[in-house]
C-alpha cells in the first residue's frame, strides 16, 4: 500500500506557481514603468492603456493562481481542498462582480447609498 505524501505530489504546482508570481510580477512591473514613463512623455493614451493591463495583472495573478491549484486538486483527487479553493475563488469572483455593479451604477467610494 502506497501512502500519498500531498507535499511530494505538490512541488510541481509549487513550481509552477512560483514561476507564475515571479515572471507576471515582473510583466506587470515593466508595464507599470513604460505607463509612467509614457505619462511623462505626453503620450496620454498609451499610459492608460499600459497602467490599466499592469495593474489588471496584478490583480489577476491571484485569480490565475487559484484556478491552477483548484485543478491541481481536482486533478489529485483531493476534494477537500478542490472545493476550499473553488470557494475561495467564488469568493474573490463574487466580490469583483459586486464591486464593478457598484462602480457602474456610480456609487462613489464611502458613501451611502
Amino acid at each position: 500500500m502506497t501512502r500519498h505524501t500531498p507535499i511530494a505530489d505538490d512541488q510541481p504546482l509549487a513550481g509552477r506557481i512560483a514561476t507564475l508570481l515571479r515572471v507576471g510580477t515582473a510583466i506587470a512591473a515593466l508595464l507599470l514603468t513604460a505607463g509612467t514613463i509614457a505619462l511623462y512623455t505626453g503620450a496620454v493614451l498609451a499610459h492608460q492603456i499600459l497602467l490599466t493591463a499592469g495593474c489588471s495583472l496584478l490583480v489577476l495573478l491571484p485569480v490565475i493562481r487559484l484556478t491552477m491549484m483548484a485543478g491541481h486538486f481536482v486533478r489529485q483527487g483531493d476534494k477537500r481542498f478542490a472545493i476550499i479553493t473553488v470557494s475561495v475563488l467564488i469568493l474573490v469572483l463574487t466580490g469583483a462582480a459586486a464591486g464593478a455593479m457598484l462602480q457602474s451604477e456610480g456609487v462613489e467610494s464611502g458613501s451611502i447609498p
